[in-house]
């Protein structure tokens, strides 16, 4: 997958609204939260208008969790919960702290579910026919 292609499971509408709503709810601007977070303003212009979609690092959305006054996995957790969830949870009538925490818990089962299948696929690189490392295993002992 290159930098430019979106995660297929990733929520950027939602992360984008998150940070439209926090803007306005603190009366800042690209210009303010850029100088506040230490992230680019071309960034944060992709992410408020979901232009550019690709892959962020945890670093880049914990800062502007931060500075838009969020815990720092805040964004983070709305971009691994699925759009079609994170749909469902806005319309369901549950009180905002179970919202969030159905959303981090499903943002956290995400993260592991990413994790077991890279796991997976190394251990399928390691195991496949020719592979070097399956060659630098010592014989079992008998």
């Amino acid at each position: 997958m290159t930098r430019t292609q979106p995660h297929p499971h990733r929520n950027w509408a939602g992360v984008a609204v998150t940070i439209q709503h926090r803007m306005a709810h603190l009366g800042i601007d690209i210009t303010h939260l850029a100088a506040t977070s230490r992230v680019s303003a071309t960034t944060i212009h992709e992410l408020v208008r979901n232009t550019t979609q690709r892959n962020r690092h945890a670093l880049t959305l914990a800062r502007l969790s931060r500075a838009l006054h969020l815990d720092p996995d805040h964004l983070r957790h709305i971009a691994t919960t699925p759009p079609a969830i994170a749909a469902e949870l806005a319309e369901a009538d549950l009180p905002q702290q179970l919202r969030e925490h159905i959303t981090t818990l499903l943002a956290n089962l995400n993260h592991e579910l990413d994790q077991l299948q890279t796991e997976y696929r190394a251990l399928r690189r390691q195991a496949a026919p020719g592979s070097q490392s399956t060659h630098n295993r010592p014989a079992p002992a008998e």
